[in-house]
């Protein structure tokens, strides 16, 4: 009876996860003008009008970018301070930690009313890079958290016989530990990177005319535009994205060292 209950609760729980993900997916297909579930046929129509309005397309090559851009100083900012903290103790360390992993408990929107002040108190800052930096901010602690992960599970004795053997800090890094590692580094990027793609609460504070990401263009076009299916074929292209990348981390490292290393 117990295991039946779980199964149930299990099935409920992929339902309201993915059944809400599954209908947008099948929606962005569909050849009408208007929402209907289940749509009576197939079409790429939606897809094509998404990727012609200059709008949309801009705020999707947009996003890509700070995505990317974020992502990898996220990835080389938390890997450091991983590197730093991670077999360190004392309060310094589980001070600095808490520090890094603050972004995890305050609220995105919070950190983005913050910096937008931070940022006209020293003068301004341009929009791309302001979202840059935000989004870094918020991707750190998920790089953190995975390189920490896969540094606790490397032998330190591995990198003292690497130093005993005359090879220097660096090249012991490089020839020990970063290959140990390295799935860490992998999904705490792809988490960054993820993050960064669909993050919206920052930069409702950090957009300005002109400048901005597919979740505030999308926020918008539903807001004052309508266009609930241009907005599915988006949706579907994030998800069909986010879905390339997990089958190339796959094919990289592996999706189960990825997940255990996080």
């Amino acid at each position: 009876m117990a295991h039946i209950v779980l199964v149930a609760l299990a099935g409920l729980t992929y339902l309201l996860v993915l059944g809400p993900i599954v209908i947008v997916l099948i929606t962005a297909f569909s050849p009408t003008d208007f929402f209907v579930f289940p749509p009576p046929g197939l079409s790429l129509r939606w897809f094509a009008a998404f990727f012609n309005t200059d709008s949309l397309r801009d705020a999707f090559l947009r996003s890509i970018q700070i995505a990317l851009t974020s992502a990898l100083l996220a990835t080389l900012l938390g890997s450091m301070a991983a590197l730093f903290v991670a077999r360190r103790k004392g309060f310094l360390a589980s001070l600095l930690q808490t520090l890094f992993l603050a972004p995890l408990i305050f609220p995105a929107i919070v950190l983005g009313l913050a910096l937008l002040l931070f940022f006209k108190l020293i003068g301004g800052m341009p929009e791309f890079i302001g979202l840059v930096l935000a989004h870094s901010i918020l991707g750190m602690p998920f790089v953190i958290r995975a390189v920490s992960a896969s540094l606790l599970a490397v032998d330190p004795v591995l990198e003292e016989a690497s130093q005993s053997l005359r090879a220097g800090p660096l090249r012991t890094f490089g020839l020990i530990t970063l290959p140990l590692i390295w799935p860490g580094i992998l999904s705490g990027a792809m988490f960054a990177f993820i993050l960064s793609f669909g993050e919206l609460n920052t930069a409702l504070f950090l957009t300005g005319p002109g400048v901005t990401t597919l979740p505030i263009e999308i926020f918008s076009y539903l807001q004052f535009q309508g266009g609930q299916l241009v907005i599915a074929a988006a949706s579907a292209v994030q998800v069909g994205m986010i879905a390339v990348m997990v089958v190339i981390l796959e094919r990289l490292v592996g999706l189960s060292r990825v997940v255990r290393s996080n």
